[in-house]
């Protein structure tokens, strides 16, 4: 059941972070009016990446530090 959370609270902060990228992204496209922008979402598709390699690779959902 712990591990069960660990992977929930994981899922959720990475969710959190894309959408606050997203969200940051898109006020950025809007005020500048640059379409071109929308490339700096390459870092949180990478997050899904970084996500799936971490819950791969540990047994507690994160890394230790």
């Amino acid at each position: 059941m712990c591990h069960i959370l660990n992977v929930l609270l994981a899922l959720l902060s990475r969710f959190l972070f894309a959408v606050h990228g997203v969200v940051t992204v898109w006020r950025v496209v809007a005020v500048k009016e640059e379409p071109l922008y929308w490339l700096l979402l390459t870092g949180v598709a990478l997050l899904g990446v970084e996500m799936a390699i971490t819950l791969k690779c540990t047994q507690n959902a994160e890394w230790k530090w």
